[in-house]
């Protein structure tokens, strides 16, 4: 069974997310719990609709008036500051909402509708109860600016009957189970969607890949015929495919000696995006707590922040790990269920099914981003064209200095990341993106249909995809850390790893090519 679960500071809850199904609320319900702006307006003196009526239970002025700077500092509402800081606990909060609201409160437990969406359950905030032959209906974790609004007509008239209030994270949790079924079975084909003839699992049927197999063997088989103009015929296409990359790889370090680096810029902390964090993670209890320890470390305002895990079914050391030593900024958990393919594109598009943020990251478990990492994604974005869709960071090896394998490994990686890529964006060319430490537009994502779930190479097809789609690549000198293969043993399984990733990349456009060809 699939149970995604959210886990905010010492609590542990669960989330999902799927289509769009619209809802409309009763006569009697209709709130529009929407938010507006945020609440930054209000003089400093005062504190915000939202949050002021703790004071009636309890909670010390002086943390509320933290939570209200926070707020305007940060351009968010002051009830997200105060509970994503971590300064009021979630259900203290709404279960003094609910008490001043005169609504019930419900604690775990509770069904929402199947059908609903996740996303638009977390911005209307309401959603309507499953089952229920009585009283309650609905189910509301209201946010922001629909607090005070639900605060001033219980004031002047009695509570809406049928509705209840529960924290933000069960609420969340119950949109989550709604559509738990809908996100697994979507997940894998959210790239074809989009155009299925770049993609791994539709372009390797027909009669294209047997053609492509014989034409593969000819040509091996032809430069050692005893006939030597075959063997040169063979030979010659060969030698300029090779050729060629040379050429592409020395022209593309030439031009990153005139690419010019982006201005070290800032913009003020209330303009700066919602950005959501994704790392996905597969047998990795060893350094799970080490990504955890990173992402608590990145300065960027947490109430702007989503953190979401993925971790698949049956990886049990993993998610104990991350339960026992998960960062202290809210975060997801996502268990992915067991399906095919069993892979990271499809982890991330499960993920993606969730991500609230209007940028995105991805980031792998031994990733140690500087912590100014986000914020300078998103101030190259806010001056960017609208077609640049993912900024790769620089990743650089940590233990480069542990012996000649791991110190020839950063050598490679500084040439990659610092030379070959930058070349390639100067000159405005597809980039295999790195796998890691990728911020994108989640716009762009979108248009593109995510990641390739039956590619093996998800980042350097997600590179070709977005490149053809009209949009762009660039760099930042931003580093990430992360560590080298210590052994041969490590680095062969790595690399063949990644050849024979790129080998059936490569195939796959080939096919592609020919079936357009063939079919067109």
């Amino acid at each position: 069974m699939y149970h995604p679960r959210v886990e905010s500071f010492a609590k542990a809850h669960r989330h999902d997310g799927a289509r769009l199904a619209p809802e409309r609320l009763s006569n009697t319900v209709a709130l529009r719990l929407n938010s507006a702006a945020p609440a930054s307006a209000s003089a400093p003196s005062e504190l915000p609709a939202e949050i002021a009526f703790l004071l009636d239970f309890g909670v010390p002025r002086g943390v509320l008036q933290q939570g209200a700077r926070l707020a305007r500092r940060h351009g968010v509402f002051a009830d997200e500051a105060l509970l994503s800081e971590g300064l009021v606990d979630d259900e203290v909060f709404y279960r003094a909402l609910a008490q001043r609201l005169g609504l019930p409160f419900l604690t775990s437990g509770f069904t929402i509708e199947p059908g609903s969406d996740f996303r638009l359950c977390a911005r209307r905030g309401y959603a309507r109860l499953a089952g229920q032959g009585g009283r309650p209906a609905w189910v509301c974790a209201p946010q922001g600016e629909a607090i005070g609004r639900l605060i001033e007509a219980a004031r002047v008239r009695k509570a809406a009957p049928g509705l209840a209030v529960a924290t933000r994270a069960e609420f969340l949790d119950a949109a989550a189970r709604a559509t738990l079924g809908a996100v697994a079975r979507a997940a894998p084909y959210r790239a074809e969607r989009i155009d299925a003839a770049l993609c791994a699992r539709r372009a390797t049927q027909g009669a294209v890949l047997p053609v492509l197999g014989v034409a593969g063997l000819v040509t091996l088989v032809m430069p050692f015929w005893p006939n030597a103009a075959l063997a040169l015929a063979a030979a010659l296409p060969l030698a300029l495919f090779f050729a060629a990359a040379v050429a592409l790889r020395l022209i593309a370090c030439a031009a990153s000696l005139f690419a010019r680096d982006e201005p070290e810029i800032e913009i003020a902390e209330d303009r700066l995006p919602r950005y959501t964090i994704v790392a996905p993670l597969h047998l990795e209890a060893r350094v799970a707590p080490q990504i955890a320890r990173a992402i608590d470390k990145i300065d960027y305002p947490r109430a702007k922040l989503e953190v979401i895990f993925v971790v698949e079914e049956g990886d049990d050391a993993t998610l104990s790990a991350l339960r026992r030593c998960g960062p202290r900024t809210p975060h997801l958990i996502l268990i992915a269920p067991r399906g095919a393919p069993q892979t990271k594109p499809r982890a991330l598009n499960i993920a993606a099914a969730y991500a609230q943020g209007a940028l995105l990251a991805v980031y792998d478990a031994e990733d140690i981003p500087e912590p100014k990492q986000l914020k300078r994604a998103a101030a190259l974005f806010a001056r960017a064209p609208r077609n640049v869709a993912c900024l790769q960071a620089s990743l650089s090896i940590d233990n480069g200095a542990v012996n000649r394998l791991t110190a020839l490994f950063a050598l490679e990686y500084a040439g990659l990341f610092e030379v070959f890529n930058k070349g390639l964006a100067a000159l405005d060319l597809p980039i295999f993106l790195g796998g890691t430490s990728n911020h994108f537009r989640m716009e762009a994502l979108r248009a593109v249909g995510f990641w390739d779930a039956y590619n093996v190479t998800e980042d350097a097809d997600l590179g070709l995809r977005l490149a053809r789609a009209g949009f762009a690549v660039r760099t930042f000198g931003s580093q990430t850390r992360e560590e080298a293969p210590q052994n041969f043993g490590a680095l062969l399984s790595q690399r063949a790893r990644w050849l024979k990733g790129w080998m059936r990349l490569a195939i796959l456009r080939r096919i592609q090519l020919l079936n357009n060809i063939l079919y067109e």
